[in-house]
């Protein structure tokens, strides 16, 4: 299964909050090596540009100033382009009101060494914690990345990590249940969405305090709480307006109606989306004269042309075909249209996710290949 969404904490958009009095902050800065070039410095709240600030590297020393929109603001330095996410000279900086320093080393510029931040102190606990399970599995990174071994080799490497991987997401899961009062703790919680079930995101959500509610990055853990609610099973499937594969307009309701139908998320590009197909077609001819339908919704609205061209190489041009409808605006600050996004409706966080729904509207539940045969010889008996 392939990661749908990754969480990018320094993220920045364009908004317009304002700051707050009484919540301006200095940050001192060194950094050897770069007299006389540029540093930059954006801080945001909830993903929403604030300020960027521009200052000179003279003698070894730098220094931004300024008032944050509340009591903490998560900020981005860097030199360069600080929308390319491959330009190591880019750190994330939690902001606090009051005096804070900075010491960036620009052979580990990611890696700099703050003071005056409770937040930015806890952020480097957590990331210490990762670092360290990270390092123990070095060996297995180093062997993923490298293009010339086998691709065997590469695939039991990336096997053999997964109880790694699996220490991680404990390790986050835990530093959110014991830092409730921590800024950060809503951070990561973002990023684990696509981990948890309903159940789970609800309890870690409701156990954060008022403080990081009123003013952490909490927008979408509330949106993806109530997305993961209309979604469990027995829930009337969220409805949705768009324009098939043909340019006809379609209601997904009204297409499916009184079908038993699987609501397939893929794209073009997603291996495993594409290794599923041919099982799609299997069941669908199996099922399709006793009521059953297949829609498909593709993430591939910046390049339709690949949308189609994979349609017509994998032989599936008798399942229904819409776009997701996400609209990159802009790349640079990146902003998107969310508006008629197909995928927030179902909390879509990997591809391919497969849900199916009933005669009747309602959802089954979701499924993979294995559990979605099951569940088709139960409804049709055989």
């Amino acid at each position: 299964m392939m990661k749908y969404m990754t969480f990018l904490a320094a993220c920045i958009m364009i908004g317009c909050c304002a700051p707050q009095p009484g919540n301006s902050f200095r940050l001192q800065g060194d950094i050897e090596g770069v007299d006389g070039q540029e540093i930059y410095l954006a801080y945001a709240l909830n993903d929403t540009l604030i300020l960027t600030d521009t200052v000179t590297v003279a003698n070894g020393r730098f220094e931004f100033a300024g008032s944050l929109p509340g009591p903490y603001a998560n900020g981005t330095i860097y030199m360069g382009d600080v929308m390319d996410y491959n330009n190591p000279n880019r750190l994330q900086i939690f902001l606090e009101p009051g005096p804070m320093t900075i010491s960036i080393d620009t052979a580990r510029f990611a890696m700099p060494v703050v003071t005056g931040s409770q937040t930015h102190a806890e952020a480097d606990l957590l990331d210490a914690t990762i670092l360290a399970i990270r390092e123990e599995a070095s060996e297995l990174y180093a062997i993923i990345a490298d293009r010339n071994r086998p691709a065997e080799e590469r695939e039991e490497a990336r096997e053999q990590l997964q109880p790694y991987t699996d220490r991680m997401l404990q390790a986050e899961k835990d530093f959110i249940k014991t830092h409730p009062d921590s800024y950060i703790s809503a951070i990561y919680l973002q990023s684990l969405m696509g981990e948890l079930t309903y159940d789970e995101l609800k309890a870690y959500y409701d156990g954060l305090t008022d403080k990081v509610k009123q003013y952490g990055s909490v927008e979408r853990i509330e949106a993806e709480i109530a997305a993961l609610e209309r979604t469990l099973p027995g829930k009337p499937a969220p409805d949705f307006a768009t324009v098939d594969i043909n340019g006809d307009s379609i209601r997904f309701s009204e297409a499916v109606k009184g079908k038993v139908v699987l609501l397939d998320f893929w794209a073009s590009w997603c291996v495993p989306c594409r290794r599923s197909m041919p099982h799609v077609k299997k069941l669908y001819e199996k099922y399709h004269e006793k009521g059953f339908e297949v829609f498909c919704v593709s993430d591939n609205d910046a390049t339709p042309d690949k949308w189609r061209e994979a349609i017509a190489a994998d032989g599936i041009e008798k399942f229904f075909h819409v776009l997701r409808g996400y609209k990159v605006i802009s790349m640079s600050p990146y902003r998107a249209d969310r508006t008629n996004d197909i995928s927030s409706l179902y909390a879509i966080h990997y591809l391919p996710t497969k849900y199916l729904i009933d005669k009747d509207f309602n959802i089954i539940g979701k499924f993979d290949d294995e559990g979605l045969d099951a569940c088709l010889k139960e409804i049709f008996g055989e």
